[in-house]
This record gives structure tokens, C-alpha cells and sequence, in this order.
């Protein structure tokens, strides 16, 4: 992936009713993002089909299991199910092929990624935190920032426990160790913007109305706009984009070996 484009994109997890509000402001500064949605939330409400349906008439919906159930801890058969039954549920909701996956709090193993390929996913978004480049693995995208805040502590343990060293060593080399995630995003936008790669927010905006942050958000939203050098796209494009530059890769050396 050539190291000059500079994307932006923006993550909203769960489907909550309060999603509305973030499309609204999406939409204000022209911005782009995902929402991964599952069918059923037992934690906390989901929007109605209908809602979901102007989501994806104007955003990208993204699968999160139909039961936001963590997958990695659940029998292979039915994680299975709950990851195939989700493309399904959402294409025929949204009228189109859907793209990108999201693993329920962040929790997976390679044999719910590689149930995630199979499914017809073109990637995965995890929650690895610091990480600003194109992954290896595109079912292992990792993230810029939480919209939330995190200590020192919560970054380098969640760090640890997940093997992100890349991570780790971002936090504190990119991200200059900001607990607030304000500042934590614009030291990725920053970065960016000078180096190449992906700001990638991610947030939950029923966390947001929890802590009154609608105007921070918006803020952070409209700081997004003013950078003519980022370029916004959908999680789903910037996995089929990754996809079509392994092809690409693949055709030359097939070539060069011919």
C-alpha cells in the first residue's frame, strides 16, 4: 500500500438508537464511517430495521455478530452461525454486499477470523489500539483511538495481553501517552497527515451520550473536514482496497515469473 495515502475513517460499534445523532454529524462535516450492528444487543437497545435502512442508504453497515455475542468463547459451530447469519440479515437489509466485520469487544482468535474470511468478509476490525498503517492481516485491523478515555495502565496492559507491541510502543512514540482521546486522535491525524497511513477513530455513541461528549465529538468531527490531505472512506473500502493491492501484488509475480 503505497505509504502517500492518507485516510480517514471512522468506526461507531453496536447499533445503538443514539447512532442516529453520529450520522447526523457524519453528514454535517461530510465525513465517512461504518456501523457495525448486530441484530440483537442483550446489553442495551439497537435501532429498528427501518432506522438501520436510511444508516445504510447513506453510511456502511458492517457485521457484529447477530447476538453481539463474543465469539471466542462460544462452540465453533456457533460462532459460525452467529458471524454467516449477520451478512445475511444485514445485505438483505441494506441491499448490498457488506464488507467488514467487527468482533464483539474486540475478542478473537485465528479460528474466528478465519470463520470470518470464510463468511465472505473482506476484513475485520479488532480493537488494537495505536496502530496507524495497513495491517498484514486484514482480518486483524487494528485501530488510531477509542473515544473514550484510557490510563497508562488500561493501554499497556490491554497492550500486553493482545501482543500489540506495535501498539504499545505507538502510544507512547506517536500518541505521546494521551489519556484523553482528543488529543490522542490528533496526535494520529497528525501523524497521518506528515507520514501516510490511516486515522482511525472508533466509538460508541451510546458512550458518548453517557458522558455528555456531543460536542467534543463534533469538534473532533469538524477538526476531521478541515484536513484537505485525508482522504475519508468507509472501513469497507479500505478493506476491499487491501484485498484489490494483494491481487495487484499477485498478478506482478505471477507475471515476473512467467
Amino acid at each position: 500500500m503505497a505509504t502517500v495515502s492518507r485516510f480517514v475513517t471512522i468506526s461507531v460499534d453496536d447499533g445503538h438508537p443514539s447512532d442516529q445523532r453520529t450520522a447526523e454529524l457524519l453528514t454535517k462535516y461530510g465525513l465517512k464511517a461504518t456501523f457495525y450492528v448486530p441484530a440483537q444487543n442483550p446489553e442495551r437497545a439497537v435501532m429498528s430495521e427501518d432506522r438501520l435502512r436510511n444508516i445504510a442508504s447513506v453510511f456502511d453497515l458492517g457485521g457484529h455478530t447477530m447476538h453481539h455475542t463474543v465469539l471466542s468463547t462460544i462452540p465453533r459451530e456457533e460462532a459460525w452461525s452467529e458471524i454467516s447469519e449477520c451478512k445475511r440479515w444485514l445485505e438483505d437489509l441494506a441491499g448490498y454486499r457488506i464488507a467488514s466485520f467487527c468482533y464483539p469487544r474486540g475478542k478473537f482468535d485465528r479460528s474466528t477470523a478465519e470463520l470470518v474470511r470464510k463468511a465472505g468478509f473482506s476484513g475485520a476490525r479488532t480493537c488494537l489500539f495505536n496502530l496507524n498503517e495497513f495491517p498484514r492481516d486484514p482480518y486483524m485491523w487494528g485501530v488510531s483511538s477509542h473515544a473514550h478515555p484510557h490510563s497508562h495502565t488500561n493501554q499497556m496492559r490491554h497492550a500486553l495481553i493482545e501482543g500489540n507491541f506495535a501498539g504499545a510502543w505507538n502510544y507512547w512514540r506517536t500518541h505521546r501517552g494521551e489519556r484523553d482521546w482528543v488529543p490522542h486522535f490528533q496526535a494520529a491525524l497528525e501523524h497521518v497527515s506528515e507520514h501516510g497511513g490511516i486515522a482511525h477513530l472508533y466509538m460508541h455513541s451510546w458512550e458518548i451520550e453517557q458522558e455528555g461528549k456531543w460536542a467534543v465529538l463534533e469538534r473532533v468531527f469538524q477538526e476531521i473536514a478541515q484536513r484537505p490531505e485525508l482522504v475519508p472512506v468507509t472501513n469497507g473500502e479500505l478493506f476491499d482496497l487491501w484485498q484489490q493491492h494483494v491481487s495487484q501484488d499477485e498478478s506482478m509475480v505471477a507475471e515476473n515469473v512467467g
